[in-house]
């Protein structure tokens, strides 16, 4: 995942398993086939909740957003990047393309072993959606893009 030219595109499902782990789709994942760390962010894509796969340099990029928002306080800032820090946890793809989910970060996001997930590109990155936000999800962005087609032209 560390190929500044690789996107994670589309959206896919797969099964977590009972390791509480899940394959990633081949384009996503690094040419090398090996271990990669990765950061699993907690967060909101259109207020749906989410864990977002990032690459280390894309959580320093969101690090570096938050630094640099100059309409924000400093202190204000400093906490945000700390409630970022704390909202994350470092994650492997091994070399087979599997992603290990934390069982209890899995859980408390209504992922469980055995049941889909659902995994949305998001071009450096990539969010698990569980299956009980995955029509929020949809609906959302279908809305999006209906708002986009109106004032992109090409």
């Amino acid at each position: 995942m560390d190929t500044p030219n690789q996107s994670r595109e589309g959206k896919c499902e797969h099964k977590l398993d009972s390791k509480y782990r899940v394959s990633v789709p081949a384009p996503w994942r690094p040419a090398s086939g090996q271990t990669v760390q990765l950061r699993l962010l907690k967060w909101k894509h259109l207020k749906v909740p989410v864990l977002r796969v990032l690459t280390q340099e894309a959580f320093d990029a969101v690090l570096h957003s938050i630094s640099s928002n100059e309409s924000v306080a400093a202190g204000v800032r400093t906490a945000q990047r700390y409630a970022v820090h704390s909202g994350s946890e470092i994650v492997t793809l091994n070399d087979q393309g599997k992603l290990t989910v934390p069982k209890k970060t899995a859980k408390a996001h209504g992922l469980e072993a055995g049941e889909p997930v659902h995994l949305f590109g998001r071009g450096t990155a990539f969010d698990l959606v569980a299956p009980g936000d995955v029509e929020e999800m949809n609906a959302k962005e279908e809305q999006l893009m209906e708002n986009l087609f109106d004032t992109v032209e090409f």
